[in-house]
């Protein structure tokens, strides 16, 4: 038996600039895109990680390495909390309006969305069902789309093992955007087809690589669905987050959707025969039972489900929840008063300017605090003169010039190393006695020579970057021993950029549709990710957006 690596993965979102080069490298499901306050950043789903470590080779500080010492056999921690246990007995479900049913299970590669069609096909074949299939996974890897065909009749074969267009009963969506897709609707049939899914959107590959990629709403998404599928057989769940809750692990989420289309009696398959199969399996027994039943009780009871899934604590170690900040005091009255006179009531835009200017103090101090909130107000005067009642060019300012003030050079690369927020992901997966490392390649080594990250224990070389941070004194001085280098230089130009293009696209505005232009050059801020060769690529392509 081959024991499971003893390093994980995870990313300090505080340094992460969410550039989408570690998802490029790896192209990596778990490799994941989310939002936070200070924007888009990337986080690892530690669920389906398969630990092969390829998305270190992102050219980023943000990575942090958890190795369990070589006794241990790498194992995940056991949740922390007593899961709760689905209640006993669960309502029959109603008996299935067919016995032959043709369904369509769409999912992404990596999820266990062939094993899923498995275990439903030893089931039926348990029920003394006649069972066909076909799992579409071609050349599919990890992370793309993968679609299972399944037949079962009462009454002998069918005519063939693949369905073809609007001939599904069923569609079985484990991720809601391949099921919108061409691949999962194309067997669809208004008239015919039930719907029993998750509501769980993982992104593709594409869209964590490149952030500027729209994506289609869950709502959009879903539109598409009931356009092609009955529109009175629609069962939806967020079976991911329910499984992370009710079972300790989100892998557990397609037996939960499972669970759900045997209760509502769309699957022609009995519980006691798929809770066999799951048996039979072997793999992970309770975890997938306990899912199953939790997914028939959403269809049976769901507010006991959410309110059970409600009431769980989120098992996050002591030292590892986010730090609480005390924005008032890091900011003063002076510039707490600014920033109620600049909102004008408005809590939405007090919170953003309230949050953006505490971090430019910690970033440098008031003084840089207080130039900013003097940029943010020049247009907001713009845009109440011009829109009145609108604070969405203000806000769009306040998020843009905050990103393009604070980069990331190496003394706030050291600050927020120490974050107590961006270290949680990795206190998460640590246990005691594992060793943690930041994984880090600094420009003063690469310019050297040195072609690969190195590991610095969190624990040694903590004094080093607490001290590392404090240098932000000599920040922009002509003592910074970092400030000569191409990108601090580029950097430094960027908020007087910005702040031109912005007066340029304002002047002489009279109406609303007079600011379009100065929102796109306000947002064109976001563009601007990454660390050193990737940040200036992205720089000149936030330049030429600006520009026209």
């Amino acid at each position: 038996k081959i024991s499971p690596p003893r390093t994980r993965v995870a990313i300090n979102h505080r340094v992460c600039e969410g550039c989408g080069h570690c998802a490029e490298v790896s192209n990596c499901l778990s490799v994941q895109p989310f939002d936070t306050p200070f924007g888009r950043k990337t986080t690892i789903d530690q669920d389906s990680c398969n630990i092969d470590l390829s998305c270190l080779e992102g050219d980023c500080p943000a990575f942090i390495t958890i190795t369990k010492p070589k006794r241990s056999r790498g194992s995940r921690a056991s949740s922390p909390y007593q899961l709760p246990v689905p209640p006993t007995p669960i309502p029959a479900p109603p008996e299935p309006p067919n016995s032959d049913v043709s369904i369509h299970i769409t999912g992404i590669g990596g999820t266990g969305v062939v094993t899923t069609g498995q275990l439903i096909c030893t089931a039926a074949m348990l029920d003394g069902s006649n069972v066909q299939g076909l799992d579409q996974i071609g050349l599919s890897q990890k992370a793309g789309p993968v679609v299972s065909d399944l037949r079962i009749t009462r009454n002998g074969r069918s005519g063939s093992n693949r369905l073809g267009d609007r001939q599904a009963d069923l569609l079985l969506a484990f991720d809601l955007l391949v099921a919108a897709s061409a691949t999962g609707l194309d067997a669809a049939d208004p008239a015919r087809t039930s719907v029993v899914g998750s509501l769980d959107v993982v992104p593709p590959g594409a869209k964590t690589a490149h952030p500027e990629i729209d994506m289609p709403t869950a709502e959009e998404l879903l539109e598409r669905v009931r356009a092609e599928t009955r529109p009175d057989a629609h069962f939806w769940a967020s079976a991911s987050d329910l499984a992370q809750v009710l079972v300790g692990d989100a892998v557990g989420a397609n037996v939960f959707v499972v669970g759900m289309a045997t209760q509502t009696g769309l699957l022609p398959v009995s519980a006691e025969a798929l809770e066999t199969a799951i048996e039979l399996n072997g793999v992970a027994v309770e975890l997938n039972t306990a899912a199953f039943r939790w997914g028939r009780w959403w269809v049976a009871d769901q507010a006991m489900v959410e309110t059970t899934a409600a009431g769980r604590p989120t098992p996050v170690p002591d030292d590892a929840r986010a730090l609480e900040y005390d924005h008032a005091t890091v900011l003063g009255p002076k510039l707490s008063g600014r920033i109620e006179e600049l909102s004008e009531g408005d809590a939405v835009l007090a919170a953003a300017l309230e949050l953006f200017a505490a971090e430019l103090v910690r970033f440098q101090n008031r003084a840089l605090a207080a130039r900013y909130l003097d940029g943010v107000a020049e247009f907001a005067a713009v845009e109440r003169r011009v829109n009145p009642g609108s604070a969405a060019l203000t806000a769009a300012v306040a998020a843009g010039l905050f990103k393009l003030t604070a980069y990331k050079d190496e003394y706030e690369v050291a600050r927020l190393m120490l974050d107590p927020d961006g270290h949680a992901p990795a206190m998460a997966v640590a246990e005691p006695g594992d060793r943690m490392a930041w994984r880090l390649h600094p420009p003063t080594l690469r310019a050297m020579g040195r072609k690969k990250k190195i590991a610095l224990s969190t624990a040694r070389w903590r004094p080093l970057m607490a001290l590392l941070a404090k240098g932000k004194r000599l920040r922009g001085t002509p003592f910074d021993p970092f400030g000569r280098a191409e990108v601090r230089r580029e950097e430094r130009r960027l908020p007087a950029e910005y702040l031109t293009a912005l007066r340029k696209a304002v002047e002489g505005a009279a109406a609303p549709q007079d600011l379009q232009t100065a929102q796109a050059i306000a947002e064109a801020a976001d563009l601007v990710r990454g660390y050193e060769h990737i940040k200036l690529a992205n720089i000149e392509r936030f330049r030429a957006a600006i520009s026209r």
